[in-house]
Order: structure tokens, then C-alpha cells, then sequence
């Protein structure tokens, strides 16, 4: 009872301090469920993000589905996934319903702005940390030199490069 409790918190407290991008999630999934819990592996965490991109709808709540699953079995995903939503829920029924008399105070609107300098560092804290792991090996930094120039100069969609790079590593075994 005491663990079904403890994973209900921590993927409550997830949801809470997650108010953001996959990037910024990624961090907080790792602190908690790799450092802190030791539930489940980094690599679990990467693999959960890359899954949950892939696939349709929510990011976020996808890759705590899937390392919800990964820790407890179906069950463990499905409610892993309502304690997540729940906390956001709460804080933006609660923004909705104050939102015209928040936005009058000058310092909040600052602070909104300023949010989005620490926003930029998160994601390039995540993507740092997200790096050290897969490129490891030449193929991988090719794959992923040869990818950063398609996206920046031809403007493909992240989509055809997944499918692209799926293809080159299942031909390869790699």
C-alpha cells in the first residue's frame, strides 16, 4: 500500500512540476523516476520520449504512460497518466477563473516573460543530457550531423527524419 501510494505522489508531483514541454519533462522524469526512485533506467526515460514522439497526441502524457507501464504493467500507465493530469488540471481551472485579474499586474506579466529565458535553458539543459547518452558512436553523430542540416536547411518535417533514420538503423542491425 505504501509503494501504490508513493507512485500516486510522485506522478502527481510530476504533473505539478512539469508544467511545460517534453524537454523540460524530460529532466523532471529523470530526477524522479531514475534518481530518486530508481524505478526505472535513463535509457527507459529516452525511450519513453522517443516512443511518445512518434506517436500521436500528448507527449508528455504519453512517455508517463509508457514508464507508467514500464514500472507497474497496464494499470501502472493508465493511473500514472490520471495522477499527471490531475495536478495541471487543478492549477488551470484555477489560472482560468483568475486569468483577466492576473495579467493586470505588471510584475506577473514581467515574470512570464522572464519564464521564457529559463524555458530556453531547460531545453538546452535536456538536449545536453539527452546527447551525452545516444551519441555515443560515429553513426549516431553522423545521424544526427546529417539530420540537424536537413531540418535547418531543407525545412523536412522531424516526422520523415525519424522514419529516415528507422530505416538506416534497421537496414543497418545497428
Amino acid at each position: 500500500m505504501k509503494k501504490f501510494l508513493k507512485f500516486i505522489y510522485v506522478f502527481f508531483i510530476i504533473g505539478l512540476e512539469s508544467l511545460g514541454n517534453m524537454s523540460a519533462v524530460m529532466i523532471i522524469l529523470e530526477e524522479n523516476l531514475v534518481k530518486k526512485n530508481e524505478w526505472v533506467t535513463k535509457e527507459d526515460v529516452i525511450d519513453a520520449v522517443t516512443i511518445s514522439r512518434i506517436g500521436p497526441g500528448a507527449t508528455t502524457a504519453n512517455a508517463v504512460a509508457f514508464l507508467g507501464n514500464k514500472i507497474a504493467g497496464f494499470w501502472g500507465g493508465v493511473l500514472a497518466t490520471v495522477c499527471y493530469t490531475i495536478g495541471p488540471l487543478i492549477v488551470i481551472v484555477i489560472i482560468m477563473n483568475y486569468i483577466e485579474k492576473i495579467l493586470e499586474y505588471q510584475l506577473v506579466l514581467s515574470a512570464l516573460k522572464g519564464s521564457l529565458v529559463c524555458i530556453c535553458v531547460v531545453l538546452i539543459n535536456s538536449t545536453i543530457s539527452m546527447g551525452k547518452s545516444v551519441l555515443k558512436n560515429k553513426f549516431n553523430i553522423c545521424i544526427f550531423i546529417l539530420s540537424l542540416l536537413v531540418s535547418i536547411i531543407f525545412k523536412v518535417s522531424s516526422v520523415w527524419i525519424i522514419i529516415f533514420t528507422i530505416i538506416i538503423r534497421y537496414n543497418k542491425k545497428i
